[in-house]
């Protein structure tokens, strides 16, 4: 019953996140998990931004590739985080609680 929430139906798994996310501890999860994904779409953004703008002022250089880099990194493993987090939460809900 590992991976009971990934071999349910669609219209299963809205019902499994509609009554996970109506606990309490599914409400508190969902604010941290759109959080991270939030900070995780504001570094992408933030890295594009550093690129474009170093590109603009004719100051490109390997530094700002090298920090833009690592803030794209953080944050598709914030992102990819978040979703892992999201599926795991909500197949240990499925496990438990779902019939």
């Amino acid at each position: 019953m590992k991976n009971k929430y990934q071999r349910m139906t669609k219209e299963e798994k809205k019902q499994c996140q509609l009554f996970y996310y109506r606990t309490e501890k599914g409400r508190d999860m969902r604010k941290r998990l759109i959080r991270l994904l939030i900070i995780g779409i504001a570094g992408l953004l933030f890295a594009a931004f550093m690129v474009i703008s170093a590109y603009l002022i004719e100051a490109l250089d390997w530094e700002t590739w090298a920090m833009a880099g690592i803030l794209v990194f953080f944050s598709i493993v914030f992102i990819v985080g978040s979703l892992h987090l999201r599926l795991k939460c909500l197949n240990q809900y499925a496990v438990t609680k779902m019939k």
